[in-house]
């Protein structure tokens, strides 16, 4: 005999259905489940911002040398040879004097350029010969022997000095102070405002490095010039290295309380 199920049966399973529906959504396309947000638990926090600065007086350890072989000839190919010639003394001195490593001896040009001559009368112009032109520069940490290194060089074959210029090789060391320096500047920063308005820093909340410089000293072709004017009534060509200054600014959000 079939047993027929009673009507009333099905109404907890269709409540226990709408429930579960209700809970995990109605299995449609697109919707999206709803939550509720308490407001009061939203706190806006207190915050001051502040740029602090540091800065780094360094002595130089680390100098480059812009120096030229020039060489003037009737032809291309002999200024070249000429050139050639004249460089060959100038590294001889460098590598075996001086015992400067290779890695510190760099070709930053070079060129073979026809020089002209103007004839004023019918307005025209021809060759008059070819200038060939060697660059390089010079890496040395012997700062104290630059003016008789430039001497040397200028005897030996460089007839021309672009300039000189003064670094350091222990850049990040003086970074990494620099950023000390100005941590405790924006600090300070923070600390004064907070307690100008009644309240005092509880914690840092972002710190943005802004930028980092240094200032290279560098001495062109109009100071090189003097310098090796000066040279003719002393001993050897005199150039002071000064200082560098290495610096950094900062942006730091701190929480007041």
């Amino acid at each position: 005999m079939m047993m027929m199920k009673p009507k009333w049966a099905l109404v907890p399973a269709l409540a226990l259905a709408v429930g579960v529906g209700a809970m995990f959504g109605t299995g449609g396309h697109g919707v999206k489940p709803a939550y509720a947000v308490d407001n009061g638990a939203i706190v806006q926090k207190s915050t001051i911002t502040v740029a602090g600065t540091g800065k780094i007086d360094a002595a130089p350890d680390v100098a480059y040398l812009n120096v030229a072989v020039e060489a003037r000839a009737a032809t291309a190919k002999e200024a070249q040879s000429k050139n050639a010639t004249q460089f060959a003394g100038l590294t001889k001195l460098l590598y075996d004097t001086y015992k400067t490593d290779k890695k510190d001896v760099k070709t930053t040009g070079f060129s073979v350029q026809p020089e002209y001559e103007y004839n004023s009368k019918d307005g025209t112009s021809k060759i008059k010969g070819y200038l060939a032109v060697h660059n390089i520069q010079v890496t040395t940490r012997n700062l104290d022997g630059i003016g008789k290194l430039l001497d040397d060089l200028s005897a030996s074959g460089a007839n021309r000095v672009d300039g000189v210029q003064f670094d350091t090789e222990k850049q990040e060391q003086y970074e990494l102070q620099a950023l000390d320096k100005a941590m405790a500047n924006a600090k300070a920063k923070g600390e004064a405002l907070a307690k100008a308005a009644g309240k005092q820093v509880k914690e840092v909340l972002t710190i943005t490095q802004n930028s980092a410089n240094s200032g290279p000293i560098f001495y062109g072709k109009a100071e090189m010039a003097a310098a090796t004017n000066a040279a003719a009534d002393s001993a050897s060509t005199s150039v002071q290295a000064g200082e560098i200054t290495i610096s950094t600014d900062i942006t730091v959000v701190y929480e007041m309380q």
